[in-house]
């Protein structure tokens, strides 16, 4: 009976140390859980408070340019074709959303006006003449849908005339609307096909407040 008795008590411990281990494994789960749960609410609440800065007015362009699709945007400004149309289409683009303030076919000129008109606009720049191509963190730091997008080879303080810059309205994540430079045809482009030529980047956004502001 003695030896019975000794044989018991291994199998006793065992059988308490191995439900004292599922209960310690039960507690180090539930900790791993929380603190991925804990890990994601800051992004949560900050993709939250990103998407609030999108101001009505963007709202309005957004949908302009959506609806744009398929379209000749850039006619009524004396242009033989649609080749080099970009800131035309966008500025009857502006227009179809409230925007009227705002009428050329250069770029440069159309970024003067839209920093110089009674709409509150604010600029971030994207590109500064360094890389390769568009740094997709830096643009969408900020970037919002409606946003619009100025590209430039050579600085937007020169002229920056013809082929030398290029515009659009962002759509969703990276998309981008823009007059297409071969038909003439408003359309939605992925950024990096038309945009990465150009090393300085402006993202003018309206209405609201500032880019970047908190």
């Amino acid at each position: 009976m003695d030896k019975a008795n000794t044989s018991d008590e291994p199998t006793t411990s065992r059988r308490v140390r191995d439900k004292g281990n599922t209960s310690l494994t039960r507690i180090v789960h539930t900790i791993v859980l929380l603190a991925a749960l804990t890990s994601f609410q800051p992004a949560s609440a900050e993709k939250t408070k990103s998407a609030a800065t999108s101001t009505a007015l963007s709202k309005k362009v957004f949908q302009a340019a959506k609806t744009s699709v398929g379209k000749e945007m850039w006619k009524g400004y004396g242009l033989p074709n649609g080749k080099l149309g970009c800131a035309a289409a966008l500025c009857n683009v502006l227009k179809k959303a409230g925007v009227s303030s705002v009428r050329t076919p250069l770029v440069t000129a159309m970024r003067r006006q839209l920093l110089n008109s009674r709409t509150i606009c604010s600029e971030r720049i994207i590109r500064n003449g360094e890389g390769r191509e568009i740094n997709d963190k830096a643009l969408l730091k900020d970037c919002q849908p409606g946003d619009i997008l100025l590209a430039f080879e050579e600085p937007p303080s020169k002229l920056n005339g013809g082929a030398s810059a290029h515009c659009g309205i962002m759509g969703e994540a990276t998309q981008v609307y823009t007059n297409n430079w071969v038909d003439g045809i408003w359309t939605e482009v992925e950024i990096h096909q038309m945009f990465d030529y150009y090393p300085y980047i402006r993202l003018l956004r309206l209405g609201g407040k500032k880019i970047g502001a908190g």
